[in-house]
């Protein structure tokens, strides 16, 4: 009778040991498979501007490619940064004009510094080597040039008369919204001449759309 309940307990250890094992081993194996995340709005995470080389990563604020602290939530992004692909297609919002301009350009701006705290925070970094600190430095001074290339183009596009205008540089586009629910041809020709000087961009690269309130595609849809 002892000895029975001796196998009974050396059984039902032995059930417990591989049971503590096979969890064990079903933790540490997912665990193995997450990624770690790197929060970018972090100025102390460095390595999120690196490339897998060791590289600094290119500094880019459009929505498909940057996210380096653009800090835009996707209902944000949708709201103020959607651009159609062909030029004069128009943008339609559900707020006011004037609110979409002052969030639009309030994200760019809040994008771009939180972008040039980062780099320069890696600039200042003592643990990371001069050339890669260059790389920031050159980045930083990209960053500069397309806010003063912006600045220079809005200027512009509204002493031609037109109310509000929103001119943002990514790496390979420039997308600009006016405020103006259509635009003629000689309106975007001109729009278009002031964009290509200003920013030394080609056309094929410029994306030039009106702006239109959600109410009025409501009513010309009927």
């Amino acid at each position: 009778m002892f000895a029975v309940k001796r196998n009974q307990i050396v059984v039902t250890a032995l059930a417990v040991m591989i049971a503590v094992a096979g969890y064990l081993n079903f933790t540490e194996s997912k665990s193995s498979g997450n990624i770690e995340n790197v929060d970018l709005n972090d100025p102390t995470s460095y390595q999120a501007l690196l490339n897998d080389d060791g590289s600094i990563a290119t500094v880019a604020d459009d929505a498909d490619g940057l996210e380096l602290a653009l800090g835009e939530t996707a209902e944000q992004a949708e709201e103020t940064q959607q651009v159609y692909d062909d030029t004069g297609a128009a943008i339609y919002v559900s707020s006011t004009p004037d609110t979409y301009f002052v969030q639009a350009k309030l994200d760019r701006e809040q994008a771009r510094a939180s972008q040039k705290d980062m780099l320069t925070e890696m600039i200042n970094n003592e643990n990371i080597d001069e050339a890669k600190k260059q790389e920031c430095a050159d980045n930083l001074l990209e960053i500069q040039q397309r806010i003063e290339k912006e600045t220079a183009a809005e200027a512009m596009i509204e002493s031609k008369g037109f109310s509000e205008v929103y001119v943002r540089i990514d790496d390979d586009t420039v997308d600009v919204v006016v405020n103006k629910s259509e635009l003629s041809d000689s309106e975007l020709a001109q729009i278009m001449d002031i964009v290509t000087r200003k920013t030394g961009m080609k056309e094929s690269q410029v994306r030039i759309s009106p702006l239109k309130n959600n109410e009025t595609k409501g009513k010309s849809d009927k």
